[in-house]
Protein backbone atom coordinates (compact mmCIF):
# COMPACT_ATOMS: atom_id res chain seq x y z
CA UNK A 1 0.00 0.00 0.00
CA UNK A 2 1.02 3.34 -0.44
CA UNK A 3 -0.29 6.83 0.43
CA UNK A 4 -0.24 10.12 -1.75
CA UNK A 5 0.12 12.81 0.82
CA UNK A 6 -1.35 16.35 -0.60
CA UNK A 7 -0.24 19.38 1.40
CA UNK A 8 -2.09 22.80 0.72
CA UNK A 9 -1.90 25.75 2.31
CA UNK A 10 -5.26 28.16 2.97
CA UNK A 11 -5.34 31.39 1.02
CA UNK A 12 -6.29 34.00 3.51
CA UNK A 13 -9.93 35.79 3.27
CA UNK A 14 -10.82 32.10 1.85
CA UNK A 15 -11.16 30.09 4.91
CA UNK A 16 -14.90 29.02 4.05
CA UNK A 17 -14.22 27.18 1.74
CA UNK A 18 -11.28 24.74 2.58
CA UNK A 19 -12.91 21.79 3.30
CA UNK A 20 -14.97 21.80 0.16
CA UNK A 21 -11.63 21.86 -1.63
CA UNK A 22 -9.50 19.40 0.62
CA UNK A 23 -12.87 16.86 0.21
CA UNK A 24 -12.82 17.63 -3.48
CA UNK A 25 -9.32 15.97 -3.56
CA UNK A 26 -10.17 12.95 -1.75
CA UNK A 27 -13.52 12.47 -4.05
CA UNK A 28 -11.26 12.68 -6.88
CA UNK A 29 -9.11 9.99 -4.96
CA UNK A 30 -12.08 7.52 -4.60
CA UNK A 31 -12.13 7.39 -8.57
CA UNK A 32 -8.16 6.34 -8.74
CA UNK A 33 -7.72 2.72 -9.51
CA UNK A 34 -6.80 0.88 -6.46
CA UNK A 35 -8.49 3.32 -3.91
CA UNK A 36 -8.54 2.06 -0.63
CA UNK A 37 -9.49 5.13 1.76
CA UNK A 38 -8.79 8.76 2.07
CA UNK A 39 -8.78 11.63 4.72
CA UNK A 40 -8.11 14.91 5.40
CA UNK A 41 -6.64 17.30 8.23
CA UNK A 42 -6.73 20.92 8.47
CA UNK A 43 -5.36 23.36 11.46
CA UNK A 44 -7.09 26.48 10.05
CA UNK A 45 -4.02 27.22 8.04
CA UNK A 46 -2.50 24.49 6.02
CA UNK A 47 -3.92 21.17 5.36
CA UNK A 48 -3.17 17.67 4.39
CA UNK A 49 -5.06 15.25 2.03
CA UNK A 50 -4.13 11.64 2.05
CA UNK A 51 -5.28 8.99 -0.51
CA UNK A 52 -4.30 5.71 0.52
CA UNK A 53 -4.16 3.22 -3.02
CA UNK A 54 -2.75 -0.34 -3.57
CA UNK A 55 0.39 0.06 -5.61
CA UNK A 56 3.05 2.61 -5.74
CA UNK A 57 2.93 2.94 -9.30
CA UNK A 58 -0.50 4.56 -8.96
CA UNK A 59 0.53 6.38 -6.18
CA UNK A 60 3.08 7.91 -8.08
CA UNK A 61 1.01 9.25 -10.78
CA UNK A 62 -1.55 10.47 -8.67
CA UNK A 63 1.47 12.85 -7.18
CA UNK A 64 2.86 13.36 -10.25
CA UNK A 65 -0.54 15.16 -11.41
CA UNK A 66 -1.65 16.86 -8.49
CA UNK A 67 -2.50 20.34 -9.01
CA UNK A 68 -5.18 22.77 -7.93
CA UNK A 69 -7.11 25.25 -10.40
CA UNK A 70 -5.77 29.22 -9.60
CA UNK A 71 -9.21 30.26 -8.46
CA UNK A 72 -9.31 27.25 -5.69
CA UNK A 73 -9.15 28.35 -1.64
CA UNK A 74 -6.06 26.57 -1.41
CA UNK A 75 -2.91 26.31 -3.00
CA UNK A 76 -0.88 23.12 -3.67
CA UNK A 77 2.65 23.18 -1.93
CA UNK A 78 3.66 19.52 -2.35
CA UNK A 79 2.40 16.13 -2.88
CA UNK A 80 4.46 13.65 -1.89
CA UNK A 81 4.25 9.46 -2.09
CA UNK A 82 4.45 7.35 1.02
CA UNK A 83 4.74 3.46 1.56
CA UNK A 84 2.09 2.59 4.13
CA UNK A 85 3.00 0.19 6.91
CA UNK A 86 -0.02 -1.08 9.51
CA UNK A 87 1.31 -2.20 12.79
CA UNK A 88 -0.87 -3.87 15.42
Amino acid sequence: MHAVVYEVAHKQGWEGDVEGELDMIVEGGKQTEGFLSGLWLSDGTTGLAIIVVESEEVAQAEAAGAAVIPEASITLQSAKVFEVKRTA
